[in-house]
Order: C-alpha cells, then sequence, then structure tokens
C-alpha cells in the first residue's frame, strides 16, 4: 500500500496535542489511539463515506504519515495542512513527488499536480 508523509518545510517537529486538536474538532477523524504497540505517539481513523485512511505521528515526531492514496487519505492531508499554521510538503514513499500542500485548495488539485510530477 502507498503512503503519504507530511514534513514542516522548516523541519520543524510536531506535536501530539496538535494532531490530537485536529482529530477531535473535525469530523470524519475517529478511533484516536495513543502510544500504540509499535510506537506511534498518536494515530486516528480519517474516513469520508466509504473511504477511509490512518493518520499517524512519525516516533521522531518529525512527519505525519497518511495510508494510502485515496482521495480521503489527500483530504486529511488538506486538513492537516489548513489546521497547522506551518507550510507542509507532501511526498510519497517512492518520492515521484514532493510538493508544497499549501498550494492547494481542494482534492482534485493536489491529485492533478501529483499526477502530473508522477508523469515526469
Amino acid at each position: 500500500m502507498q503512503s503519504l508523509l507530511l514534513f514542516s518545510d522548516d523541519k520543524r517537529l510536531f506535536t501530539v496535542e496538535a494532531l490530537q486538536d485536529i482529530f477531535k474538532a473535525v469530523r470524519g477523524f475517529g478511533e484516536i489511539r495513543y502510544n500504540t504497540s509499535v510506537g506511534i505517539p498518536i494515530e486516528a481513523d480519517y474516513s469520508e463515506g466509504d473511504d477511509f485512511t490512518m493518520v499517524d505521528l512519525s516516533r521522531k515526531r518529525d512527519a505525519i504519515s497518511i495510508s494510502g492514496m485515496t482521495d480521503a487519505a489527500l483530504s486529511a492531508a488538506l486538513i492537516v495542512q489548513r489546521h497547522l499554521d506551518i507550510p507542509l510538503r507532501i511526498i510519497d514513499l517512492d518520492y515521484s513527488f514532493d510538493l508544497p500542500l499549501q498550494e492547494f485548495a481542494n482534492v482534485e488539485e493536489l491529485r492533478a499536480a501529483i499526477d502530473v510530477e508522477q508523469a515526469k
């Protein structure tokens, strides 16, 4: 399964509290889990209709991981960007794209930019 990673432009670390606030405030997030057995500080499920993804904070707190490349995954990335006051970059694990997330207003724009980058 593909995954997405979100990083801050300035390599700033993320806090559990910042993600927790997003997970609790935004409709679609649920099943918040803390300090998982594999060392993830916080993770939650995100769903839109029948589409879902999982969002988690890396052990080092330097990245946010989002499972898959579905519309729900891209939507979750955009939600995180809107709620954090720092510019984020979005990449996939194959490094087939690296984009400034704040430049995209919706899933369609983000997916189109990803498609362009992956076609290069």
